[in-house]
């Protein structure tokens, strides 16, 4: 019996050494194969100053693009970029490399963080900052990723025009023609210069028109009405909102036609009885160079806007 005894219990104790040794090697077997890392992202280009017209510079980078208006009173300076203390950093560094005058005036063209982020930082240096008198009530509902907490709102309002000068023979004349991408664009028109400064009414591909619809108060006809409109002044150097490049007033042109047939290809589609959410991608914009979608265009508050807009319902 004890001979028994003794095999029964070799006999479970050699079970239970098996066992351990199967939860053992579960446990140490080896694991999926991690991801592979994702490549860092590239770095945005540094910021660049360029002189267009005599005393007129345009600054790429660092959010959305500025002009900055050099005189022996001051300068003036067309939006304020991406709020954080790099951009504000080299954006100074940039202006202070080309005049040793303070900023005086700064011009929002609307109220997105891209172009308006540093306001307060021009505020609190004594800058007067002038933007289209709906910004403040647009600015109370907005939110963004861009900017750690929403922008400044201007310190000094105007409704459809306004003239700033700076000397005696140096100034803007800034022209709220409605709302366009935003409800409160301005349009800065440098007219000793011949050059004009459109905010986000006027980007390079692949950049998509925007109207910010909602509570940004965009409208594409009125988007388009915009560029009709600043087509009667006399300029020959236009700045997009986004893009490296400066337009020529051809290209300025070509922009609007454009604009124009994507809205006469939206009305068609509307007037077929298109479902709003087959709208957007029944779109064929190829040739247009844009991609429709996405953040800019396939919201539904947008698609409803666009629809209210284009159908006239």
């Amino acid at each position: 019996m004890k001979t028994h005894n003794f095999a029964a219990i070799a006999l479970t104790t050699a079970l239970l050494a098996g066992s351990g040794l199967a939860q053992e090697a579960a446990s140490v077997a080896p694991s999926p194969p991690a991801p592979p890392p994702t490549a860092p992202r590239a770095p945005p280009p540094p910021m660049t100053i360029t002189q267009v017209k005599p005393n007129l510079y345009f600054i790429v980078g660092g959010g959305g693009n500025s002009e900055l208006l050099t005189t022996a009173n001051g300068a003036l300076l067309v939006d304020t970029k991406n709020l954080n203390d790099k951009d504000y950093g080299d954006l100074m560094t940039l202006i202070s490399s080309v005049t040793d005058k303070p900023v005086k005036v700064v011009i929002d063209t609307h109220h997105h963080a891209d172009h308006t982020g540093n306001n307060e930082k021009f505020i609190a240096a004594g800058t007067k900052v002038i933007g289209q008198e709906t910004m403040p009530k647009i600015l109370e509902n907005y939110t963004t990723r861009l900017a750690p907490h929403t922008p400044a709102a201007p310190t000094t309002l105007y409704s459809k025009f306004m003239r700033v000068r700076l000397g005696k023979h140096t100034d803007a004349r800034l022209y709220h023609f409605g709302p366009g991408h935003t409800g409160a664009d301005t349009l800065v028109y440098f007219g000793n210069q011949k050059a004009i400064a459109f905010g986000d009414l006027l980007v390079m591909d692949p950049t998509v028109p925007n109207y910010d619809a909602g509570n940004g108060g965009g409208s594409l006809l009125g988007l388009q009405h915009a560029l009709a409109e600043s087509l009667k002044l006399r300029w020959d150097v236009a700045f997009p909102g986004h893009g490296g490049k400066t337009f020529t007033r051809d290209e300025v042109k070509a922009y609007k036609t454009k604009i124009d047939t994507l809205i006469t290809r939206i009305k068609a589609a509307i007037d077929a009885g298109t479902p709003k959410e087959e709208l957007i991608a029944s779109l064929n914009t190829a040739d247009l160079g844009w991609k429709i979608g996405g953040q800019f265009w396939a919201p539904p508050e947008r698609v409803d806007a666009l629809v209210a807009e284009l159908s006239g319902k």
